[in-house]
């Protein structure tokens, strides 16, 4: 009777130990899973940025950032709504927008730097001049019409430029298409001489050299222009 008893006794403390060693263990991790809640300040809100814990960051500002981390891995863009900083919630509308290829949420966006990101970077990824005539800062406006009209060879686009960039515009243009007509719009005589010279080099066209009425520059045209050596396929 006495060793039943014994043998019972023994059964519960060793079934209580187990118990016990599995509740530390428990614990355990609950406290390795909240490592950041042991430091302060800056270095507390940035542990829980890494984890991706945004409730629990307290510096606004930094909260906002890990928000619209999260927002743009969701690609959720009600996520943005939560965001208290309005720099912070234009980064993350336009880079919902970029990644959904939305134009539509650009004009949500309050913050005029990302707003005119917005307008910039969706008029070059879609190739819509309209919305670069919708960012207010002239020389991202002037820039997206010149990388638009490059992109796209449409000699047009150039007119929404002024002074240099408009001439240049014009003269890159007329090289990228081979098109020695695109120069007469240069504004200056000596630029459309130059402009036709350069067009007759990188076509390889001889005949160009022909409408340059400078005699120097014809002369240098006619001298470097090198057309292909044509070979006789029946030969």
């Amino acid at each position: 009777m006495k060793t039943t008893l014994k043998i019972s006794i023994l059964s519960i403390v060793v079934l209580s130990l187990i118990f016990l060693t599995a509740c530390s263990s428990i614990t355990g991790l609950f406290t390795a899973d909240d490592q950041c809640s042991s430091l302060e300040g800056n270095a507390k809100d940035q542990c829980y940025l890494d984890a991706n814990t945004c409730s629990k960051i307290s510096n606004i500002q930094t909260r906002d950032q890990c928000v619209a981390g999260l927002a743009i891995v969701k690609e959720d863009l009600k996520v943005c709504d939560l965001i208290k900083t309005e720099k912070v919630k234009g980064y993350c509308q336009e880079s919902l927008a970029e990644l959904k290829n939305d134009h539509d949420i650009c004009k949500e966006i309050k913050d005029t730097y990302w707003k005119n990101n917005c307008n910039f970077n969706l008029a070059l990824k879609n190739n819509k001049d309209i919305y670069c005539s919708l960012i207010s800062t002239p020389e991202q406006y002037s820039e997206c019409f010149y990388k638009l009209a490059l992109a796209t060879t449409n000699k047009d686009l150039c007119e929404f430029l002024k002074g240099d960039s408009r001439q240049i515009c014009i003269y890159q243009i007329a090289v990228a298409t081979k098109d020695f007509t695109i120069c007469q719009e240069l504004t200056a005589y000596i630029d459309r001489e130059a402009c036709r010279y350069k067009v007759a080099k990188v076509a390889n066209d001889k005949s160009i050299c022909n409408t340059i009425g400078d005699t120097d520059i014809k002369k240098a045209c006619i001298e470097n222009v090198k057309e292909p050596v044509k070979t006789d396929l029946t030969a």
